[in-house]
């Protein structure tokens, strides 16, 4: 008697390394470029691999990730706009490599490539990750992306006032969207310097206090302007207080001349881009957000702050609420009120008790809440339940 025929495997059967493709245009230094590091670092090797393709270069972020790993394939569009043959280029990838879900930036031109080269592999989920609540004179999806969200399965939204914003003021379907809050590797207090080192190798003078400082590229959105109003305020109590300004961009020249316009250039220091922030962080007594709204919406910046104990003095824009209750981790103001800022920053840098209270309730807030563990462990259950529904279809 012959043996019975093998049983043909579940369509719904998925790998016990399940691999998944994300793509992005390329990965410079940024936001929502560092949260997609960290949540492809902190997925489960044992039962996902994770594999990186771009249309340009692979950027400072790609090249670490490469470096620590994980496959990469790079210039599959490189032109701007992409090359016609780019969709096709990026499907034999994705075969090739047996791929089984796909993860896009909100890069534009990377979601139209993505899903016109997903439109015939229909086994294959596709979600976009939307990591801005509207943008500086622009929606958060333009057009483009627009057009081909009949081939995305979910959007990703990194927080709840963010979803509510794509609903009412974009227009998208509750149902296509699900909430993962951004989360950070926590920093850890005693691998970096003490207050008074880091304020040392700053160059801040000995009796430096309080230091203020703002994590923010200078451009106009961040309101620089702002936070160097409320400095000001703040000398004429504060006198010995220093503020940092950790960051780049166009309006340096501006700001630098904005603090020497209002007499308070000796206690502002324009530290540019930095590589180096954790080891920053610990000369920080307060971090500050001054931000007009939406164009924040939950900035790793301030979490890494706050992990280190650090509270956050912040413009109530975005979903900072859903990071700092008032007056528990820190203190949200109205934006564009420099008294606002500068009262809220002294309420905390002149109470020590205060201060030290509100830092333990920070790092408490994104131990508990905002780790990049918890995004790994929920976008992997949502991209295995998507790719389940796929095969099943």
């Amino acid at each position: 008697m012959s043996p019975k025929p093998a049983a043909a495997e579940p369509t719904n059967r998925l790998p016990d390394r399940l691999p998944i493709a994300f793509v992005v245009s390329t990965l410079v230094t940024g936001g929502a470029e560092r949260q997609l590091q960290h949540l492809i670092t902190h997925l489960d090797r044992r039962h996902y691999a994770p594999r990186l393709y771009t249309l340009r270069g692979l950027g400072a972020i790609g090249e670490e990730l490469r470096d620590a790993g994980i496959p990469a394939t790079t210039r599959i569009g490189p032109g701007r706009p992409p090359e016609p043959w780019a969709p096709l280029t990026l499907a034999r990838a994705l075969r090739r490599d047996q791929v089984r879900a796909v993860y896009c930036l909100d890069h534009t031109n990377a979601v139209v490539v993505a899903a016109l080269a997903t439109w015939f592999m229909p086994h294959l989920p596709l979600m976009v990750a939307i990591h801005t609540t509207g943008q500086w004179g622009r929606a958060s999806i333009p057009r483009p992306m627009r057009a081909m969200l009949g081939r995305v399965d979910r959007l990703l939204s990194i927080a709840e006032a963010q979803k509510q914003y794509l609903i009412e003021h974009e227009g998208i379907a509750a149902e296509k969207i699900d909430v993962i809050r951004n989360g950070i590797p926590p920093l850890d207090p005693p691998s970096l310097p003490e207050p008074q080192a880091a304020r040392a190798t700053l160059g801040l003078p000995i009796d430096a206090g309080p230091v203020i400082g703002i994590l923010a590229m200078l451009r106009p959105e961040k309101a620089h302007e702002n936070f160097l109003a409320a400095a000001q305020q703040l000398l004429a109590r504060l006198p010995r207080a220093h503020f940092l300004c950790v960051g780049g961009g166009p309006r340096q020249p501006e700001l630098e001349a904005l603090a020497t316009e209002l007499g308070i250039a000796a206690h502002v220091h324009f530290l540019g881009v930095r590589d180096d922030v954790p080891q920053i962080l610990p000369a920080f007594d307060v971090s500050v957000l001054a931000s007009h709204p939406r164009v924040e919406t939950l900035p790793l910046s301030q979490m890494e702050a706050m992990s280190l104990g650090i509270p956050v003095v912040a413009t109530r824009v975005g979903a900072l609420h859903e990071l700092i209750e008032d007056g528990v981790e820190g203190a949200l103001v109205p934006h564009g009120d420099p008294a606002a800022l500068a009262e809220a920053i002294y309420a905390l840098a002149a109470d020590p008790q205060r201060l030290r209270a509100a830092g333990h309730a920070a790092r408490q807030r994104v131990l508990r809440e905002f780790t990049a563990d918890r995004v790994a462990r929920e976008t992997a259950a949502l991209i295995k339940k998507l790719a389940r529904e796929r095969r099943a279809r």
